[in-house]
């Protein structure tokens, strides 16, 4: 039973450790909390991709639609780092947008990265 847990828990490390490295915050999450939405997103993602191995039989649409998934949160992340910064720290929709944008962003990677990993390990 634990070995089946092993590629979804790999997975959500993999996210984590690319945020402790600073590829989150290279990217253009807030530096205040780059790791931070990665440790509530990842196990998330883990969960999410655990259900869709196991509850679905489209393994490659489920795998496609969490890709084009991670493509949209983090353009809505984009997006909202843009508009806070252009009003100056005062439009507080788009500062959660940028936020909850990074968040979808580590949930999705955590899903994409857990599906394309092979089920024997």
């Amino acid at each position: 039973m634990i070995r089946k847990i092993i590629p979804f828990a790999l997975a959500a490390a993999i996210v984590v450790l690319a945020a402790l490295f600073g590829l989150s915050q290279s990217l253009g999450a807030h530096p205040f909390w780059a790791v931070k939405v990665a440790l509530i997103g990842a196990p998330a993602g883990a969960v999410l991709a655990l259900i869709l191995r196991y509850a679905t039989r489209f393994r490659w649409t489920s795998t496609l639609a969490a890709l084009v998934l991670t493509g949209l949160a983090f353009a809505m992340a984009h997006m909202g780092k843009t508009r806070f910064a252009a009003s100056y720290a005062e439009d507080v929709q788009a500062g959660q947008l940028w936020y909850f944008g990074w968040i979808a962003t580590a949930l999705f990677a955590t899903t994409v990265l857990a599906l394309l990993w092979p089920r024997r390990l």
